[in-house]
């Protein structure tokens, strides 16, 4: 049997290759994979009892409770990726001859309908939604109906336990997902303005263009949120005094009518998760990716990727200074504990303001900020580089099936998270006997093991019907037959429920992949100079380098290890590959090594003041 053969369709629609960039559809899968993790893990990990122990626990017990709050944090990771993918799409109808009206209609229309959909997902079909939230109470449904207090941040411990009631505020609680939507209207009005009198065409004033305005957006923020500020004091952790509901969410049928329609008008603006001040700008970022990857492969800058990740890594490295910083100045001026509360937060972008907590240092935002994007603008750019910038889309994406597969409709994977509530209800049971008690490491890790192979049998099936029923279906569907740029695409003969689903063939088993360099042809073409420039070789070195030189990095020499090898074979030995070679494996040993030492050595011989 093959696997890795394209499955038949079980209902048949018109299969047209698409063209794709193989990284970013790795990308948007590895972020829906990891989110679907951690969020599994942060709900079945029995940390409280870890922390009660934790001078007994092993030392790598205190660095995942580091690493993993961090990876929570990378939602800039996906907006990058959705930036970057939304641009080349638009620049595709650019090319096209498509008018710049018609695009901006298309993003508006599109950023809109996600938006109403993140609305019904945070408030009724999600996860968090009135829907999903039955699932949290399959031990005594009736609990499900009962009136439980309402979340706000003032007592945020005692209003977890969602119900029903959600759908009444939570519809206006913003997420990643809502970032996005707004991203995706403001990039079209943006792109529409950029682009009048053909100025698309000159790529280089529009790389220019949005890092401007990547680095306005950042420094309009903090009197964006003022003036938020001024028109609603205490926005957005502060309560509503008639009613003691949170600012930003306010509740329907307690609330005033002028603070329902105001909030979805403030939250944008200044929410406590990703507002779009400061997100739009790693939009921007995400677009300024977009338009150097779109360029005809004779113009592009085989520079890119580093110059981009040396960004990222001056945004990282000051970023990690700064929220060092505040840790030590909270552990000053209140205690470890509420420093480590603090840090758990890392993900919330606001919590990281005095408006959350008044010993916070102004400003803070900025450095979480800065760590966090400035990582997962490294990620990206890592994965350009040893992807589309070395030929090799075809066999990447080959080998990354089960991962992109998770990415296909990254959105309803998002809304379906309910699912590892069941999965936490029957593990629990299974394990304690007990529903929805929490777990230690080994059922953690298996609850999440099971939870996304439950997530990749589905999403197995569904492709098999072109995802039909889709939240992305629901969305295409309706831009596919309504908006006239999108209508025309295709032929009469396609069904109305057709033009939603999508071509799983020609999408994800069989697309035309795009790399941005060819070596094999370059090789051919000019033998001396290809041997000469040694890409893959000096980048195999760097890797190895970077894995030797870096605890934080020692990844980089796995990395290193398989680059080193495809460069003896492209390139031929040389003294960069060798060295890279034997670097790699001294990389890949010490990060083993340091793996076992973590797992032995108990955090109280480390002295810290736990």
């Amino acid at each position: 049997m093959n696997l890795n053969a394209t499955p038949r369709m079980l209902i048949s629609q018109p299969v047209k290759k698409v063209k794709r960039f193989a990284t970013l559809d790795f990308a948007r899968g590895i972020a829906i994979f990891l989110m679907i993790a951690l969020h599994t893990l942060s709900l079945v990990l029995n940390i409280p009892d870890l922390l009660a122990v934790i001078d007994n626990l092993a030392v790598i017990n205190l660095v995942a409770l580091i690493i993993l709050p961090f990876y929570g944090g990378l939602a800039g990771f996906f907006l990058l990726v959705s930036a970057a993918s939304n641009m080349v799409s638009m620049y595709r109808d650019l090319e096209k001859g498509r008018s710049i009206k018609s695009i901006v209609i298309k993003q508006i229309v599109g950023g809109v309908l996600l938006l109403v959909f993140a609305m019904l997902c945070e408030g009724l079909i999600g996860y968090h939604g009135a829907f999903g939230n039955f699932f949290k109470y399959l031990n005594d449904p009736s609990k499900y109906f009962e009136y439980n207090p309402l979340f706000n941040y003032e007592h945020w411990e005692d209003s977890l336990n969602y119900n029903w009631q959600v759908l009444l505020y939570r519809w206006n609680h913003f997420e990643t997902i809502h970032t996005i939507a707004w991203c995706l209207i403001l990039n079209g009005v943006t792109q529409g303005l950029l682009s009048l009198k053909k100025r698309w065409q000159n790529r280089r004033q529009m790389i220019i263009s949005y890092a401007l305005l990547a680095v306005a957006v950042v420094l309009l923020t903090q009197p964006v949120w003022e003036l938020v500020k001024l028109i609603m004091p205490g926005y957005p952790f502060g309560l509503i005094p008639e009613t003691g509901n949170a600012l930003f969410t306010p509740l329907i049928g307690q609330d005033s009518w002028w603070r329902i329609l105001l909030a979805p008008i403030l939250t944008p603006l200044a929410a406590p998760m990703e507002p779009i001040f400061p997100y739009l700008a790693v939009s921007f970022i995400g677009s300024i990716i977009g338009i150097a990857i779109t360029q005809p492969r004779e113009e592009i800058n085989k520079k890119f990727p580093r110059n981009m990740f040396l960004a990222g890594l001056a945004m990282f490295i000051v970023g990690v200074i700064g929220v060092v910083a505040v840790i030590i100045h909270i552990i000053t001026v209140e205690d470890f504990d509420t420093a480590i509360m603090i840090y758990q937060f890392i993900p919330y972008h606001r919590h990281w303001t005095p408006d959350f907590k008044s010993y916070i240092p102004l400003f803070s935002w900025v450095w979480q900020f800065l760590s966090v994007n400035g990582f997962a603008l490294m990620l990206i750019m890592i994965l350009f580089r040893l992807v589309e910038y070395r030929g090799k889309s075809k066999a990447f994406s080959d080998r990354t099936r089960f991962i992109r597969r998770f990415g296909t409709v990254a959105f309803s994977n998002y809304n379906n998270q309910w699912l590892y509530y069941i999965m936490f209800y029957l593990m629990s049971l299974l394990i304690y006997a007990t529903p929805y008690a929490k777990l230690y490491w080994a059922g953690t890790f298996l609850t999440i093991f099971l939870t996304l192979l439950l997530f990749h049998l589905l999403l197995l099936g569904w492709e098999r019907i072109g995802y039909i029923g889709s939240l992305e279906w629901f969305i295409r569907t309706f831009t596919n037959n309504v908006i006239p740029a999108r209508r025309e695409r295709f032929d009469p003969s396609v069904k109305w429920w057709q033009k939603g689903m999508v071509n799983v063939p020609g999408a994800f088993y069989e697309p035309e992949w795009l790399d941005l360099v060819e070596p094999e042809a370059e090789k051919e073409a000019d033998p001396e100079t290809f041997q000469a420039e040694q890409r893959d070789s000096k980048l195999a070195l760097t890797l190895a380098i970077v894995g030797m030189a870096s605890i934080i990095f020692n990844i980089a020499s796995i990395f290193g290890l398989f680059v080193a090898l495809n460069a003896r074979k492209l390139e031929g030995k040389n003294k960069r590959n060798t060295a890279a070679l034997i670097l790699s494996i001294i990389g890949c040993v010490f990060f083993a090594a340091f793996i076992i030492v973590l797992s032995i050595v108990k955090i109280s011989s480390l002295g810290l003041p736990l």
